[in-house]
């Protein structure tokens, strides 16, 4: 079922009311386009609708319900996404194949200064000469960013300055991006990170000092081609949001 509560929470000098589905995100996007809703209202568990626009999509099917009733609702549903304050769910794929089943993978964009504790990776959106230093995946799978796991008993930070002295690059000014968040309840034996979270965190680094020791920079040009798959691509490229990928 479509709900959408009053037009309450004030943002950019107007009101909003959250659009959400209790049944799943396939309606929920279904109904947002019947509706004319654009993708880019969409916040990961529900969709931004303007004040103005309100008495249009109730015209158009979803049921008026009171703020904390819906909130209620997409909770017991589970498809409510939690994320700390100045982050933003980007995307978020409910069984997602490269998972155990039942479970959902998150990208979060975050203006937070670290990633959640529970981070197991970290990876490094390097640029340099005008393009992006990526690596060969060691499973053959293309290419990705360079990452390090985060080592038992090391912090984020030493694991992403130890991988910055892999690739030849200072690390000193890296802004996390966000983060990739499996979710996975019902982990199988196969399945190697912390159970039920686990996060992959992405941060930018400029390649301003030091030689790059080991990958390829990819142009602005074939970056799509390349790594327009990869879970992580929409924090690289927020054009990419709303698009599928096929792993993390």
């Amino acid at each position: 079922m479509l709900l959408i509560d009053p037009p309450a929470w004030p943002a950019h000098g107007r009101l909003w009311s959250h659009l959400v589905s209790d049944t799943s995100f396939e309606e929920l996007h279904a109904f947002a386009a019947r509706a004319g809703i654009p993708r880019q209202g969409f916040e990961g568990d529900h969709y931004d609708i303007p004040e103005e626009r309100y008495a249009a999509v109730v015209a158009a099917g979803a049921v008026p319900l009171g703020g904390r009733d819906l909130l209620k609702r997409l909770r017991d549903s589970g498809l409510r996404i939690s994320k700390r304050k100045h982050e933003r769910v980007v995307e978020s794929t409910p069984e997602a194949p490269w998972l155990p089943p039942g479970s959902r993978a998150d990208v979060i964009a975050s203006r937070q200064d670290n990633p959640p504790p529970n981070t197991v990776v970290v990876r490094a959106a390097i640029h340099a000469s005008g393009g992006l230093l990526v690596i060969e995946r060691a499973d053959g799978r293309g290419l990705d960013l360079p990452g390090r796991a985060v080592g038992e008993g090391e912090g984020v930070e030493e694991a992403l300055r130890m991988l910055g002295d892999t690739v030849g690059v200072p690390v000193g000014g890296a802004a996390l991006l966000g983060y990739v968040r499996n979710v996975v309840p019902h982990p199988d034996a196969a399945y190697p990170w912390p159970t039920p979270t686990a996060c992959f965190a992405v941060y930018s680094v400029a390649a301003d000092g030091g030689a790059v020791t080991t990958g390829i920079v990819l142009p602005p040009e074939s970056q799509v081609a390349e790594l327009g798959e990869r879970h992580w691509w929409p924090l690289i490229n927020p054009h990419a949001q709303g698009q599928a990928h096929a792993h993390p």
